[in-house]
């Protein structure tokens, strides 16, 4: 595997562990619908955690 190939497999498996993180976690935190919103912004996605209180 050449050393491109292997960010861009660490890249991807990055981002299922993240995913897979947050849904967790909102679902925990009670907040299911979050997972739902799609087209979120990171930002977007951030206000909302911020404003959940």
């Amino acid at each position: 595997m050449y050393p491109s190939e292997a960010k861009i497999a660490y890249a991807e498996k990055h981002e299922d562990l993240w995913v897979t993180f947050v849904e967790e976690a909102v679902e925990r935190a009670g907040y299911p619908e979050l997972k739902e919103t799609s087209g979120l912004s990171k930002a977007e996605f951030a206000e909302k955690i911020r404003d959940l209180n």
